[in-house]
């Protein structure tokens, strides 16, 4: 243990093309070489809680043998060169770490470490496969930075990129632009005001104008909405498409509850598939219960408003312990220790303990659920149902989506900005532009754990919308909690490099992909899915035009009359991943 520790202040380091990142060290004063440690991030060195509090303190890592090299990426805070997010990045961490493993303090063993934006860099540095990088540590990061991070199945993650621009990327941003004293305080009150009312400003038209990121204050967010498919530009910072250059072991965690689940499922696959041969088998993933904040919010074993208990709590306490003691395994020869035995350990919601299995998913069987109703599904009141009973002759049903009056986002899957966890749908489930339909009381419970899509046989009057699906756990109390949700747009339902449209009244088959989930319903409950075209703010709206949705007016915003059918030959239906006991 260190008794002393050296801490360095702004060191720049010098990147292949001459560029200069500002860098804080964090070393024993002992004259003996360490293994080391690297976290590059967004943001400020400055920041206690970004360098201190998300996974360990540099200083905790110090004294149990580590040198820390925590490094701010170009373009930000104290860092030279131009910074455009997910550009370079990769050929950065190669650097960095190889400039790490060069030093007079450096015994040549090096991790990357990091947990959301502060992890691009040990993703990114995974694919990049310096000599010298021997294991990695990633929490819930992106790994794809178009699919669960800027965009999901085509709609725009709106209210987290706007409410991550204004909170934490554009005020760099701005005091880099060199403008007069009274231009900048005037650019940064524009960027506040703006944060006090999510609603409003994700309801600018056209997003892609949207006054407070203009003139130099957030270049990325017009460079995000002019891409909104797959294309180059997103190609060349994908991660999953780079797992096979991957060599060494990576341990990554993420939730039921967080934007950032799609990647890590996604990388995880990708891993396990095309990693190299020597360490396929050594990767890990860990899947809890939070939303994306419980880690720092000092709410550490919630999601939402379930509190989960005490065996989920997460922050440093739980990720110092995995990540150091994966550093321990993989850099200084320790037993491996408080890790999953096999490659993945999942949190089972509904009987709140935790699992493992060798891979993701565990053996489940896919059961088809369902939709059935007399044409009146409309609302919680309406009646729709759900069973494993193929329909036979059933009406449609149908409702209007007004792109002016979305459904609110109520919990689920996002970052920050807007309401993130489980949360009560009873009142937003009341709208008669959302289809429930929901089963009987189960008489005994009914676990899955795995894949759950939703196979939606519908027409639009539209040329392009969205159709948004979610599943919810009905509670005997009448609470009905959010378990998982997901959304198409329809422009990008085949393909999502190309953009295809509707033929305005055709029955057209969706694949709605609510990603993945362990959660048990348990006896007496009820299982339940809504079916709507908006989860606002949380996604974009679709204006229902042929227009790139971020680029429309309100001159553009239509209404649509969506239909959904489930009979015999069109029989739309939830799949889910039953796990049997």
């Amino acid at each position: 243990m260190a008794t002393n520790i050296l801490i360095e202040r702004d060191v720049m380091v010098t990147m292949r093309d001459g560029v200069r990142l500002a860098t804080d060290i964090y070393r024993p004063d002992d004259g003996q070489r360490h293994p080391v440690l690297v976290n590059g991030h967004v943001y400020n060195n400055d920041q206690f809680l970004v360098v201190h509090e998300l996974i360990f303190s540099p200083l905790v890592a110090v004294q149990r043998g580590y040198a820390v090299v925590v490094q701010e990426v170009r373009g930000r805070a104290g860092s030279e060169g131009t910074w455009r997010p997910y550009t370079q990045i990769r050929e950065d961490a190669y650097d960095t770490v190889e400039w790490a493993a060069a030093q007079p303090w450096s015994n040549g063993d090096v991790g990357l470490y990091g947990a959301c934006a502060l992890g691009t860099m040990a993703v990114q540095g995974a694919v990049a496969s310096p000599p010298h990088l021997k294991a990695v540590f990633a929490y819930e990061t992106a790994t794809d930075y178009l699919s669960g991070w800027t965009y999901s199945n085509g709609a725009l993650e709106l209210g987290f990129q706007m409410s991550w621009i204004w909170t934490a990327l554009a005020t760099d941003t701005i005091p880099r632009l060199g403008l007069a004293p009274a231009a900048e305080q005037e650019a940064l009150r524009k960027l506040a005001e703006a944060s006090r009312d999510m609603n409003g400003s994700a309801s600018f038209l056209p997003l892609i104008d949207f006054p407070p990121f203009q003139n130099g204050a957030a270049p990325y967010w017009r460079e995000w909405l002019s891409h909104p498919g797959y294309d180059e530009f997103w190609r060349e910072a994908d991660a999953v498409a780079r797992a096979g250059n991957v060599k060494v072991p990576v341990l990554h965690m993420t939730s039921w509850y967080d934007t950032c689940l799609r990647g890590h499922l996604d990388f995880a696959k990708a891993l396990a598939e095309h990693s190299d041969p020597g360490v396929r088998d050594k990767h890990r993933l860990i899947l809890g219960p939070w939303d994306h904040s419980a880690y720092y919010n000092k709410r550490p074993t919630c999601a939402g408003q379930r509190d989960f208990g005490p065996d989920v709590f997460t922050g440093p306490e739980l990720l110092g312990s995995l990540a150091l003691g994966w550093f321990d395994h993989w850099l200084c020869g320790e037993p491996l220790k408080v890790l999953p035995e096999n490659g993945v350990r999942y949190y089972q919601m509904g009987e709140n303990v935790w699992k493992e299995a060798r891979s993701w998913p565990p053996a489940h069987e896919p059961v088809h659920y369902y939709l059935h109703s007399a044409g009146r599904a409309n609302s919680r009141m309406g009646d729709g149902t759900l069973d494993t009973q193929p329909p036979q002759s059933e009406p449609r049903d149908s409702f209007v989506y007004d792109p002016l009056d979305p459904v609110p986002t109520c919990g689920g899957r996002s970052m920050v900005g807007v309401p993130t966890g489980v949360e009560n749908q009873a009142e937003v489930e009341k709208r008669q532009d959302i289809l429930v339909y929901t089963t009987a009381r189960l008489a005994e419970p009914l676990a899955l754990a795995g894949p759950i899509t939703v196979t939606l046989h519908a027409s639009s009057s539209a040329v392009d919308t969205d159709f948004t699906a979610k599943l919810v756990d009905v509670e005997p109390s009448g609470y009905c909690a959010n378990i998982a949700e997901g959304i198409v747009r329809a422009r990008y339902r085949n393909n999502r490099e190309h953009a295809e449209f509707l033929e305005p009244g055709r029955l057209t088959e969706f694949t709605i992909d609510l990603w993945d989930v362990a959660h048990t319903f348990q006896a007496n409950h009820c299982v339940r899915l809504e079916i709507s075209s908006s989860n606002f703010p949380r996604f974009d709206r679709n204006l229902n035009s042929k227009v790139t949705p971020a680029l429309g007016s309100a001159a553009d915003a239509q209404k649509a009359v969506q239909q959904v059918f489930h009979d015999a030959r069109y029989p739309s239906r939830l799949t889910l991943p039953v796990v049997k006991a």
